[in-house]
């Protein structure tokens, strides 16, 4: 597999090392039916499913017919729950289940490689030697993005070896700035944000959880 090279910045974007990347999850082949199947699952898991609707059968009333079958000149009758009665039941209605679908870990593996392999290639990657706010203020976390580059408008997904109190609270109120550890990494939100910001200890995890499941299967 050829080589990968990744770029490690300082916080003020100047470049003070290079990171090699392993070629299964950041060279892999992008696979794109495979993530947008991938897009369509993790969203179907997000549906909660307790969507109802009263059919006839669930309405109250409705047992008496409103009026006698032949010579009023009206249209035959034989219930006010009927569904094409106004405030009647609905007919085919949507009722509670549950969206969940089978996609393997493998094939999930895969896709996630897919769209960092894509981010890699396109430069919309950002590996800090470390990311600090020690203000926790988000005046301090937007003049780190403006120095580094990193266009907030397009989506920023900010990927961390562990969940930093201060860089959360920094982070999380800058419109179009996506927080997440790296367990929580995934390819829906590598999908719609631009870019992702991240830093080594990051990468190097992201790498032993992306092959820890190449491995298991």
């Amino acid at each position: 597999m050829e080589k990968v090279s990744q770029k490690v910045l300082d916080m003020s974007g100047k470049e003070v090392d290079s990171l090699e990347l392993d070629p299964a999850v950041f060279a892999a082949k992008v696979n794109e039916g495979l993530v947008y199947q991938t897009v369509r699952w993790q969203l179907a898991k997000r549906r909660s499913g307790t969507h109802s609707t009263l059919t006839r059968g669930d309405m109250k009333g409705g047992g008496r017919k409103p009026w006698r079958q032949k010579g009023s000149g009206r249209a035959r009758a034989g219930s006010n729950t009927s569904p094409v009665w106004v405030g009647g039941g609905v007919a085919h209605g949507p009722k509670p289940r549950s969206y969940n679908s089978r996609l393997s870990r493998r094939l999930r593996r895969q896709a996630l490689a897919s769209v960092l392999t894509d981010r890699q290639r396109e430069g919309r990657i950002t590996v800090l030697d470390r990311l600090e706010v020690e203000s926790g203020k988000t005046r301090d976390f937007k003049n780190m993005l403006d120095q580094l580059g990193v266009d907030c408008a397009r989506g920023v997904l900010v990927v961390l070896p562990e969940k930093d109190e201060k860089v959360w609270r920094a982070g999380r109120n800058i419109p179009g700035v996506t927080l997440l550890p790296v367990e929580g990494a995934n390819v829906y939100d590598l999908m719609r944000r631009g870019h992702v910001l991240t830093t080594r200890a990051a990468i190097e995890a992201l790498q032993q959880r992306v092959l820890k499941v190449a491995s298991e299967n």
